[in-house]
């Protein structure tokens, strides 16, 4: 839990309002340039060095900052006080369950990642095989830090609903419904903020923060592997609609068939399912002119991309997933989406962050959540 900071520590307190606005520049400057003293900080921000000295009084008494050891000066006069975030206030942790594996990460306030593990969820597991790896792997990770976990987010393939923070299980779904409640096993370990979300909506956060689109806010990122899923930001806000199933490509119908049944058609399942199977997928591109199956399998994709694209008007389109890493896939999906395109204009970018963009989207929010969570009780 947070603990709220005392009230002003000089005779003359600034008023509350302007305490926090001070305060939040003082910790923004740690946050992104790491030990400092509160003269550097004060030149830095613009604050006079009294109000710096008041701002790292109150943020030190909340726990979240400590006072870092310097060696004596060679001069005579004050040793300057140093001052960083305190590891043992706190961490936040990032999992991720897609089909097959699953992964936690921990991380500081700042970003450093402390803490990172994987394992393989093998389809034979029951329920309750499943919700113990998880369990224990989540638990471990904050062991292991040694720090309270003060925000917690998890990435999975499902569509997950805003409101109720469950799983909206869909035909093929990699999950099948009423597995896990992995909100639950992270409130857990977690006393802060926890949030759910469907990996391609993470995915799509980071590389409009700090991936390829970095600063569009107008955006379409399109996942392509065993499932085919699709990213949203409007205005600079990933959007989920009602239920968490924006994005959801497979289901979309041309002439009463999803593309999930008319991209099968083309290709073929992953053994025992029905989602893509992927080296199944790459084979159609390995040949020099490309097989048919390959010109009417990405003709399908750029027909409901081109669609989707008509409706939202994006400055860019993000393609990622294993499927569309290829050169050859990238050139024949650029000549069968040009046509249908209104914006002829439309950016088509690679991902810059690949399979791991998931994990570290849902990294970002958890900060965004254990910062805001911080302010939202801070001084009340």
């Amino acid at each position: 839990m947070i603990t709220a900071a005392a009230s002003g520590t000089s005779a003359r307190p600034l008023p509350q309002t302007l305490a926090t606005a001070t305060d939040r520049r003082f910790l923004q400057h740690l946050l992104e340039h790491g030990p400092s003293s509160r003269t550097a900080i004060a030149a830095s921000t613009g604050l006079s060095r009294p109000t710096a000295s008041e701002a790292a009084t109150r943020l030190s008494e909340t726990g979240l900052l400590r006072t870092i050891e310097t060696p004596p000066a060679k001069k005579r006069g004050r040793i300057p006080e140093i001052y960083d975030l305190d590891p043992a206030y706190g961490h936040t942790l990032s999992l991720t369950a897609a089909a097959g594996r699953t992964r936690v990460q921990t991380h500081d306030l700042r970003g450093t990642l402390l803490y990172d593990a994987a394992l393989d969820l093998p389809d034979s597991m029951t329920r309750g095989e499943l919700e113990r790896t998880l369990r224990d792997l989540v638990t471990a990770a904050v062991d292991a830090t040694g720090s309270p976990c003060l925000a917690a987010t998890a990435s999975q393939g499902n569509p997950v609903d805003p409101a109720t923070q469950r799983p909206v299980v869909l035909p093929a779904s990699a999950f099948p419904e009423g597995r896990v409640d992995v909100s639950a096993l992270l409130r857990e370990v977690c006393s802060g903020p926890v949030r759910l979300d469907n990996d391609v909506n993470w995915a799509t956060l980071a590389e409009q923060r700090i991936g390829v689109a970095r600063g569009i806010d107008e955006l379409l990122l399109v996942y392509l592997g065993p499932g085919i899923g699709a990213g949203l930001v409007m205005s600079g806000t990933v959007q989920r609609g009602r239920h968490g199933m924006v994005g959801e490509l497979s289901y979309l119908r041309s002439g009463g068939r999803t593309l999930i049944s008319q991209l099968l058609e083309h290709s073929r399942a992953a053994p025992g399912s029905d989602r893509l199977d992927v080296p199944a997928c790459l084979s159609l591109f390995a040949t020099t002119p490309a097989a048919d199956n390959a010109r009417l399998f990405v003709e399908a994709i750029a027909q409901q991309i081109g669609n989707i694209a008509a409706i939202t008007d994006p400055q860019a389109l993000v393609l990622s997933g294993p499927i569309a890493e290829g050169s050859t896939f990238t050139q024949m999906f650029l000549e069968a989406l040009q046509p249908l395109l209104l914006d002829a204009d439309l950016e088509v970018l690679a991902s810059a962050l690949g399979e791991d963009a998931p994990l570290i989207g849902a990294s970002l929010a958890a900060r965004d959540m254990a910062e805001a969570h911080f302010w939202s009780s801070y001084r009340s």
